[in-house]
């Protein structure tokens, strides 16, 4: 029976069956304010679909006043924004930050009530996807699992106050390669951010790279030209191509939003429409957006007015950066920077944050000296000398170590003091509706740790990198101990999947899970992620999204607890847990002996074609990969229904990288078998890698569900399965 509300009843609030019942409700009003925001009204068309999955007979429908009639209400938003919420919770709504969740079932003389809001209105949306995971909807990075069976309807019992432990929840996003999100389409990238954000992501930052197409600027004279994508590479897909049904008669693999462009003035007006869909689409879903550049990295165009400027080591050697002839206080350098910071803050006006980040490979370091007397007296009380930096950068047990590591603490030291001089422009930061961006100040050298609040300059927050792989980092976790936390925002890069690990499937969970908790213990803002591949990352992302809002939950546990949610059997969810451990000993086999084995460049493959014994552990990481796949078909067949798509999707990548690695090893086998003179045992070895290769392309087409699943089979055929064929064809013609 339908319950009519008097004016007295609407006043204190929706009151409806008694609150010890189980509801049978067939209307449901969600109800907003009529002022409420756009994202606010997006919170409750979320929620009024999400009680459409959950709950058995329920037709949920959104208002922004209360109806005369309806079986059950809910009421969504703050009392700010929505009146209803105010005359119903009266002075018991909590303090809240602007991350602050509430879900909170109030009890009437005739029923419940449900108030579902937040301290923003992002943290509203956050509130909604908050209870739907209650209720029993898990959200992965492509797409929902919802429960098994549909629930009887009932709104009692909630009493949910929340506040984010990391408040820095960021996702990085278009970095380069094609295996990564450079390949992603703006469809591509909504599919992602709208789980992110049921996730409680609260940041995406943009990794863009000087020569990629995204703004354009001048400086004395000179325009900018250089915009291509994937470095300038080319990925044609001919009739010869492994895996080419998955492209659906393609020819050539490209980013769906740059289809059919060439000329750098397309390139870059397709890129520059790409960014600005990013940016409304991230802020329709309350994140904020940061764009994360190079700043003293160019285009080499620019090298005619950065006279004596260095070519930096890179892929195709794309872009300069200063050399001898230019200091931390050089004129023509601090012009073009400015040149180009400002063409990106006037290009995308709406941005929210600038990542400033300092060079991978740090080489302008020549001025450090009169850098150090620059920086230097922004020490206060600290007796650092620039000798005591270097000698502790030498001896240090990171990648960046020895003679690199004392030209990474060179370049910083360098690059921070000229970061310094270019920002005495106040007006350098501010966008053109006056107000500023937020700055970040990203991969300060950790020898700077201690000082880092004194070295960043003033209001900077900072972004912090350690080394490549989660594991190398927790390996080094107490670096983490050493940054000023409580006096400047510190968020960690976290690295999910590894493009020196390469393109092969890799977890660093158990590592991540440790760092996790030293950023809670610590007082860390946040992180960032750091991935090219997202294939094997739903457990991850999923599990951070869970730690991060629960001072004593851990990235494993909140792995563990969703494998037997979805799998619905405790055998299948220990299987999964067993997978995941082999992957990850797998991952941590390759980044201690063979950093950079799979690195999706030329010559990927074939670098292994040398007469040389098979390294000892390569087959203990295929003995791992091995009981991965097993333990991953076992779950599968065990596993809930809901979960046996994404399980055999797994399955089939940890097919496909066996006959990856047997491939490698043919290929070494190959190289022993010609050195020592035997053609034509090389040859059939060749033919054996071929063969296996074809067939582990194959295996990925079988599957491939995204742009970055196609990105890796155009590269697996450019990189090793035609390099492979020629030196077949080669060998086969000197028989």
């Amino acid at each position: 029976m339908m319950f009519r509300f008097s004016l007295a009843t609407a006043l204190f609030a929706c009151l409806f069956a008694p609150s010890d019942q189980t509801l049978a409700a067939e209307t449901v009003a969600v109800v907003v304010g009529e002022e409420a925001s756009d994202l606010e009204r997006f919170a409750a068309e979320e929620l009024a679909g999400q009680f459409g999955r959950v709950f058995e007979d329920v037709n949920a429908a959104v208002s922004d006043s209360l109806p005369d009639v309806a079986d059950a209400f809910i009421l969504v938003g703050s009392p700010e924004s929505n009146p209803h919420v105010k005359q119903q919770i009266g002075d018991d709504w909590p303090t809240l930050s602007d991350q602050g969740l509430f879900i909170r079932s109030v009890d009437g003389e005739d029923g419940v009530t449900l108030i579902v809001g937040g301290g923003s209105p992002a943290a509203t949306l956050w509130s909604v996807y908050e209870l739907g995971h209650q209720l029993g909807i898990r959200y992965l990075l492509f797409g929902d699992i919802d429960p098994a069976e549909k629930q009887p309807f009932d709104l009692s019992g909630y009493d949910i106050v929340q506040e984010p432990v990391l408040r820095s929840r960021t996702w990085r996003t278009i970095n380069d390669f094609p295996v990564g999100p450079e390949s992603w389409g703006l469809a591509d990238h909504e599919r992602v951010l709208r789980q992110l954000a049921k996730l409680k992501y609260n940041r995406l930052m943009l990794q863009v790279y000087p020569w990629q197409p995204f703004v354009q600027y001048e400086y004395a004279g000179v325009a900018k030209q250089t915009a291509v994508l994937w470095y300038g590479e080319a990925f044609p897909i001919d009739r010869d191509s492994a895996g080419r049904k998955a492209f659906l008669g393609k020819e050539l693999f490209e980013n769906p939003d740059f289809a059919g462009l060439s000329n750098p003035d397309e390139m870059t007006q397709a890129g520059i429409a790409h960014v600005h869909g990013l940016i409304e689409l991230a802020h329709s879903l309350g994140m904020s957006v940061g764009i994360s550049i190079s700043p003293l990295e160019f285009p080499r165009e620019f090298q005619s007015v950065l006279k004596g400027s260095d070519t930096a080591r890179g892929i195709n050697d794309l872009t300069i950066i200063p050399g001898a002839d230019q200091g931390p206080t050089d004129e023509t350098l601090r012009g073009l920077t400015t040149a180009k910071i400002r063409a990106y803050l006037e290009t995308y006006p709406n941005l929210d944050t600038l990542y400033l980040t300092m060079p991978e490979f740090p080489e302008w370091d020549q001025h450090a000296e009169e850098a150090w007397e620059l920086l230097s007296p922004r020490l206060k009380g600290s007796d650092l000398s620039l000798q005591t930096l270097l000698d502790a950068a030498a001896q240090r047990m990171l990648i960046a170590t020895g003679s690199r590591g004392e030209q990474a603490v060179k370049g910083n030291v360098v690059g921070l003091a000229f970061f310094h001089a270019l920002l005495e422009d106040e007006q350098l930061l501010q966008r053109p509706d006056g107000d500023f961006v937020d700055l970040v100040i990203t991969a300060v050298d950790p020898v700077l740790f201690p000082v880092l609040d004194e070295v960043v300059p003033p209001g900077a927050a900072t972004l912090n990198f350690i080394d490549y792989t989660a594991r190398r980092v927790a390996a080094n976790r107490e670096l983490l101990e050493a940054v000023p936390a409580d006096k400047v925002d510190s968020r960690l890069i976290l690295t999910l999947a590894d493009d020196n690990v390469g393109v092969l499937p890799q977890s660093g969970l158990r590592s991540i899970a440790s760092l996790v908790t030293d950023l809670k213990d610590l007082g860390w803002d946040g992180f960032s992620t750091r991935y090219w591949i997202p294939a094997e990352l739903d457990s991850v992302v999923y599990s951070l999204s869970r730690a991060s809002w629960d001072p004593d939950a851990s990235c494993e546990d909140e792995t563990l607890k969703l494998w037997e949610h979805l799998t619905s059997d405790p055998d299948a969810a220990e299987r999964l847990q067993i997978a995941w451990n082999h992957l990850e000993d797998a991952t941590d086999v390759i980044d201690e002996n063979g950093l950079g084995f799979a690195f999706p460049v030329p010559g990927m493959l074939m670098k292994h074609y040398v007469a040389e014994p098979e390294p000892e552990w390569w087959q203990e990481s295929i003995d791992h990969y091995t009981q991965y796949m097993i333990e991953l078909y076992r779950a599968n067949g065990a596993a809930d229904p809901r979960a046996k798509d994404v399980l055999f999707y797994y399955a089939k990548r940890g097919e496909y990288v066996l006959e990856y690695w047997a491939a490698v090893q043919a290929v070494r086998a190959a190289a022993i078998a010609r050195e020592a003179g035997d053609s034509e045992g090389a040859l059939t070895q060749l033919e054996t890698a071929l063969e296996q290769m074809y067939n582990c392309i194959n295996t990925l087409a079988d599957v491939a569900r995204d742009q970055s699943d196609l990105g890796l089979i155009a590269v697996l055929n450019a990189y090793a399965y035609r390099p492979l064929l020629a030196e077949v064809e080669r060998l086969a013609e000197e028989e």
